[in-house]
């Protein structure tokens, strides 16, 4: 009879998650947290801290893993109603500019200079 592995031990150690894309199996440490966030059709973030309400999808850190997932429109299937993927490829895609986050308005914090009166 073959013995099983003492728990515990090994590469799959603790928490064992597939990934979207690849479907293989890997620690939940091994892989990133995705997450559906909104009404109507979601936007799917990034779960860094892996610790966001409701219910998560896991992927490999790779453009391959991401690329995979994109074309089996995994991420429409592991989180219902999930449609924005934006905010995942530009964790995962170098290269990718930033969302564009709006200056907030009014006095700056510190003058110009030249402008010190």
């Amino acid at each position: 009879m073959a013995e099983l592995p003492e728990q515990g031990h090994g590469p799959l150690a603790g928490p064992v998650r597939t990934c979207i894309g690849c479907r293989k199996q890997g620690s939940r440490y091994q892989l990133v947290r995705l997450v559906a966030q909104g009404k109507g059709s979601p936007v799917v973030l990034v779960d860094e801290r892996r610790r966001m309400a409701g219910r998560g999808a896991w992927l490999h850190p790779s453009e391959k893993c991401l690329a995979l997932a994109i074309k089996r429109r995994a991420f429409g299937r592991a989180l219902p109603g999930a449609a924005e993927i934006a905010a995942v490829e530009r964790y995962f895609l170098p290269g990718t500019p930033p969302a564009e986050v709006p200056a907030p308005a009014g006095k700056p914090s510190k003058p110009e200079s030249g402008s010190e009166i």
